[in-house]
């Protein structure tokens, strides 16, 4: 009963929140730069490869018109795949994803700190493998483990571990890349990038730079709330 009446409510402010959506088409066209390694999450170990991710977005309505094109982007969401299909997504506050548990507005601002410390190494389109690895894996690690507190960034413990792709210690220079992000974290500098949440239901979430939607309303958020594989998803 008490789970119904959770479920009910959700799905009411969920229903509010598409009022005024806007919704692009996203199609996964491959790696960007970065390199693949073994992470655990929850308990589960896998290797993936992290890093950029290359997309293509198109059919965008309202504001999000301003998205078609090709970009590349990092995943907020190790529950869910990539799709080389197109899938519909919408655009949202970065507190708003992973679809499937919403980071919120503690996580979210950890996110935009570290955009504004590394985004300018990491998402050129000829950036350093490691630092552009060091990057998601710093991203997964904030959404998957940050609690507001420098102790909780740790890719050695917690939910979310990193490790080199035969399960060995993670590479020390893309470790120190992490660490840096990591300091930046808290340090409340004026954010200089925008950012959007593209979320799915049946797809893995990701992070574009250089859009912004804004935050919802405190109240909405509380009621609110990558693996790319060596081989592809079966449909």
């Amino acid at each position: 009963m008490v789970r119904t009446a959770l479920i009910a409510t959700a799905a009411a402010a969920g229903f509010a929140a598409q009022a005024n959506a806007d919704f692009v088409d996203v199609r996964y066209l491959g790696t960007g730069r970065g390199q693949e390694l073994r992470v655990e999450f929850n308990g589960h170990t896998q290797n993936l490869f992290a890093g950029q991710l290359r997309h293509r977005l198109s059919n965008g309505t309202g504001d999000a018109a301003a998205l078609n094109g090709d970009h590349l982007t990092f995943c907020s969401d190790l529950a869910q795949y990539v799709s080389s299909s197109t899938k519909t997504y919408e655009t949202v506050a970065v507190a708003l994803i992973p679809a499937s548990s919403p980071m919120g507005a503690l996580k979210a601002a950890a996110i935009y700190d570290l955009y504004t410390a590394g985004s300018a190494l990491a998402l050129e389109s000829d950036a350093d493998n490691k630092r552009a690895a060091a990057f998601q894996i710093a991203l997964w690690e904030i959404v998957s483990d940050y609690d507001g507190s420098a102790a909780s960034l740790s890719l050695t413990a917690g939910s979310f571990k990193a490790f080199k792709k035969d399960g060995g210690a993670l590479d020390a220079t893309i470790r120190n890349h992490a660490l840096a992000l990591f300091a930046a974290v808290g340090s409340n500098t004026e954010h200089s990038v925008h950012l959007t949440g593209l979320s799915s239901r049946t797809a893995q979430d990701q992070i574009l730079a250089g859009f912004n939607v804004p935050a919802p309303a405190s109240g909405a958020l509380a009621l609110a709330g990558c693996l790319v594989l060596a081989r592809r998803r079966r449909a």
